[in-house]
C-alpha cells in the first residue's frame, strides 16, 4: 500500500508543495505559488487525496490555519503544523528555546543532515539569507540571518530610476564601472562575505571538512558565480519533514 503525504512549505513570499510516496519525494508533483493557485490546482486533481498533510509555515498562524482548513474541507485530513524541536534526526537544536528557531530553517538543517551527513554548513539564499552549521556530533552551532540577494537588490533600487538586471545576471563581485554593475557586485560580495565570515567563525568546531549545502530560491541564479565546492539541494525543507 502506497503511503502518500502532501508536504507544504508556507514561506514569506510563496507557498511550495510536493507529494511524498513511501517516504520518497515525487519531484514531478512539486509546485509553487500563492494560496489561490494551490487551492485551485488541488481542487481539480482527480483521484484519492493524500493520507496526511505536513505543513511548515513561517507566514503566521492565519496563513497556516487557512491551509489547514482547506485540507480538512478538501480531503478530510487534519494538517500537522510542524514546529522546531529540541532534537530530530540526530540533530540537536542549538537554540536555548528550540521552538523559536524558524521551522523552515530547522527542517532544512534536519533534511540536510539526513541526506548529506555531517559536518555541514547550510547556505539558504531566499528572501532572507540564512547560514547554519552542524558539527560532527550533530550539534547545531547556530547561524546568521541577513537580507537575501533579491531583498538587497530591491532595497538599493526601490524608488530609483536605476535599471539593474535581475539576480540571474550576476557576475563575480569585481569593481563595477557603472552604478548598476556596482550594485550587482556589491550584493553578491555581501552574500559571499557573510559565508566566508561564518565559515571562519565555525571552522574550529569541525573535526572534518564540512560540506557546503546551498538551497533557497535564489541559489540556482547565483550558482554560476561560485567557483568553490558545494552541493545544490532545493529539497531540504521537504526532506526534513520526512525525518522522524
Amino acid at each position: 500500500m502506497v503511503e502518500s503525504k502532501l508536504l507544504i512549505d508556507l514561506g514569506n513570499s510563496r507557498l511550495k508543495w510536493v507529494c511524498a510516496r513511501n517516504g520518497k519525494i515525487d519531484k514531478e508533483s512539486a509546485g509553487s505559488g500563492d494560496f489561490e493557485s494551490f487551492s485551485l490546482l488541488q481542487s481539480t486533481v482527480s483521484g484519492e487525496g493524500p493520507g496526511s498533510v505536513l505543513v511548515s509555515s513561517v507566514a503566521g498562524s492565519a496563513g497556516a490555519q487557512k491551509v489547514a482548513r482547506f485540507c480538512e474541507t478538501q480531503w478530510g485530513v487534519t494538517a500537522d503544523l510542524l514546529q522546531s524541536r529540541a532534537e530530530q534526526g540526530g540533530v540537536r537544536n542549538g537554540y536555548q528555546e528550540p521552538a523559536t528557531l524558524g521551522v523552515d530553517r530547522w527542517l532544512a538543517i534536519v533534511g540536510a543532515v539526513s541526506r548529506h551527513g555531517k559536518p555541514l554548513v547550510i547556505w539558504d539564499l531566499g528572501t532572507a539569507t540564512t547560514l547554519d552549521a552542524v558539527d560532527d556530533s550533530g550539534q547545531h552551532l547556530g547561524g546568521l540571518i541577513l537580507p537575501g540577494p533579491g531583498t538587497m537588490l530591491d532595497s538599493l533600487t526601490r524608488d530609483t530610476k536605476l535599471m539593474v538586471p535581475p539576480v540571474l545576471e550576476y557576475a563575480p563581485p569585481v569593481p563595477g564601472l557603472t552604478t548598476s554593475e556596482g550594485i550587482r557586485g556589491g550584493v553578491l560580495a555581501a552574500q559571499l562575505g557573510a559565508l566566508n565570515q561564518f565559515m571562519r567563525a565555525v571552522s574550529e568546531r569541525f573535526q572534518g571538512e564540512p560540506s557546503l549545502i546551498v538551497t533557497g530560491g535564489a541559489a540556482e541564479q547565483l550558482l554560476v558565480s561560485f567557483d568553490f565546492d558545494y552541493i545544490h539541494d532545493p529539497w531540504l525543507v521537504f526532506r526534513g519533514m520526512l525525518v522522524d
